[in-house]
């Protein structure tokens, strides 16, 4: 069966222009105290003035909101969720990674000594839900009506139809039969496989 498109694109993190979701793969670039911003704008500076628009896709920094009350008084202010890291959307090789390292406030890239390490699609997954960002594409292989496989979260294990599918949430409905009850439960995508036979 061919995998099916689901398709969002609503964002409320500090990103750069988004070219191609499809493209590309995110890496954690590591920066200085304080210096987040500075290597963002440094980097697209760069992009711009190296011609690299088809090499580095997207730079975000994940941020939250956050509203104190002090004195009975609503403060909202912004905070950095990952404080000293960027994520970037691009394809590595050896021409962007000589730019990217003359970047002042750049530190490392993570990953081991000698070469970067691109974020697994599963965790990158959890940090752009975890700041509005959903995927962009949605990649899946299964519809109403077959059977899926929790492989992570409370229900890992238990395997179910599929009721309904949420693009706009990334997630699915199912009917888990749950000591001996059919239980309707809401799964991320992420979460589950198509079942075998």
């Amino acid at each position: 069966m061919a995998a099916k498109t689901l398709t969002n694109e609503s964002s409320d993190a500090e990103t750069s222009t988004v070219t191609n979701a499809s493209k590309g793969e995110w890496f954690i670039i590591q920066t200085y105290s304080s210096q987040e911003y500075k290597v963002k704008r440094s980097l697209e500076q760069r992009i711009a003035a190296f011609k690299l628009q088809d090499q580095i896709y997207e730079i975000l920094i994940p941020e939250e909101d956050i509203i104190e009350v002090k004195n009975n008084k609503k403060v909202e202010s912004t905070k950095k969720m990952y404080p000293g890291y960027i994520f970037v959307r691009m394809n590595f090789n050896d021409e962007v990674w000589y730019m990217m390292k003359r970047i002042p406030g750049l530190s490392k890239f993570m990953g081991n000594q000698d070469t970067p390490l691109p974020v697994k699609d599963d965790e990158m997954l959890k940090v752009l839900r975890q700041v509005g960002v959903k995927v962009q594409k949605y990649q899946i292989d299964f519809e109403i009506g077959d059977m899926v496989k929790i492989i992570a979260g409370p229900f890992r294990g238990y395997t179910g139809p599929v009721k309904e599918l949420n693009a706009e949430k990334g997630k699915l409905k199912s009917m888990l039969l749950i000591f001996g009850r059919e239980t309707p439960v809401e799964i991320d995508f992420d979460q589950v496989e198509k079942a075998t036979k």
